[in-house]
């Protein structure tokens, strides 16, 4: 079984742009698309996020890691949209997959870090960030499962 099949397969627009408060980070559609909210970390407290925030965040993580790997301009949040469903996040692992696959993994990145960082270093850091993500997707899928429980 793989994550698309148990967490990403599992999602519809209205679970992704579900609410679990009114102090939130999400996702609106606009002429251009579907753009992602920021949080400003500097005026507490810190908004919860929904679904559709996760999904563009690690689709952006993704597109941005990729783009320094591959040597190319970093790709700051602003500049991605998100996909508008889960396609985006089936898409870019694939991509992904194919640059774990071919790639020479004690290469140099210029990423995150103040110092450039092997492609294994990389990959680890991602695959925290994208279990963690799916965490809190599947938190938010339970507490709304939750809510229709208590409602019924």
């Amino acid at each position: 079984m793989v994550p698309e099949d148990f967490i990403v397969g599992q999602i519809d627009e209205d679970l992704a742009l579900w609410e679990a408060s009114t102090n939130v980070c999400t996702v609106h559609r606009t002429g251009d698309g579907w753009v992602a909210d920021w949080p400003n970390e500097d005026n507490p407290p810190l908004p919860e996020v929904t679904i559709a925030w996760l999904l563009w965040h690690i689709e952006w993580w993704w597109t941005d890691t990729i783009s320094r790997v591959n040597g190319t301009q970093p790709v700051p949040p602003e500049a991605h949209p998100w996909s508008g469903g889960t396609s985006g996040i089936v898409a870019i692992k694939q991509t992904w997959d194919k640059i774990l696959a071919t790639a020479h993994h004690d290469g140099l990145v210029d990423w995150l870090m103040p110092e450039p960082q092997p492609l294994w270093f990389v990959a680890s850091w991602v695959n925290f960030e994208l279990t963690k993500n799916l965490a809190e997707i599947n938190q938010l899928k339970m507490r709304r499962a939750n809510l229709s429980v208590q409602s019924s």
